[in-house]
């Protein structure tokens, strides 16, 4: 979990008038964090900072109500989450229309409702997380399900911040590979509230 910013409710209201530099504190105070959590789900980094940009960018054009908002971690992450979930939708809509599918068919919706399926998915997602090496799944852990950086992580290992990057890249690679390539990535949304604890929500 991301550790809250000092007087937050204050940088909040700072916001709501207006001000360019307390909005600038919570851009750099949140924005890696959310950046690794989007850029699990997308295809490339490109994608992936221009989700977290439109998240930004709704915070400012929407800053006369950030005054109220309880919680600013869950608030933007649950932003993101909503914009994932449409831009998965829109391909998946895409990918329907090529393939000339009956548009009476909504497979996507079927799925979501059944419980089984679901689980069928989930259980995918953790047989992917088990084929990790031990070190790579310990790493990929700590930073998914416990919120460590790479300076904590190595720390915890006695590895180098090198090591704990090279070996959380190749672990989101591999699952993210894995994943797309038995589900596909509306699948992939779908674990979503599964395989990443709510705090990143």
């Amino acid at each position: 979990m991301i550790h809250p910013l000092e007087n937050e409710k204050e940088i909040l209201r700072e916001v709501a008038a207006g001000s360019r530099l307390a909005y600038t504190i919570l851009y750099r105070h949140y924005f890696l964090r959310l950046y690794r959590f989007v850029e699990f789900f997308c295809e490339n980094h490109t994608d992936a900072e221009e989700v977290v940009q439109d998240c930004f960018l709704k915070i400012w054009e929407r800053r006369r109500t950030v005054e109220s908002i309880y919680s600013f971690e869950r608030y933007i992450f649950r932003m993101a989450k909503n914009r994932l979930y449409d831009i998965i939708k829109q391909e998946a809509r895409r990918r329907k229309t090529a393939a000339h599918a009956s548009l009476n068919v909504h497979l996507e919706d079927e799925l979501v409702e059944k419980q089984v399926v679901f689980n069928q998915y989930y259980e995918l997602s953790q047989q992917a997380i088990a084929m990790l090496t031990p070190r790579k799944r310990e790493i990929f852990l700590m930073s998914t399900q416990q919120g460590m950086s790479l300076d904590e992580i190595a720390a915890a290992t006695a590895l180098s911040r090198a090591a704990v990057k090279k070996h959380l890249y190749e672990s989101i690679h591999f699952i993210k590979s894995h994943l797309k390539s038995n589900a596909g990535w509306f699948f992939i949304l779908l674990l979503m509230g599964l395989l990443l604890p709510e705090s990143f929500f």
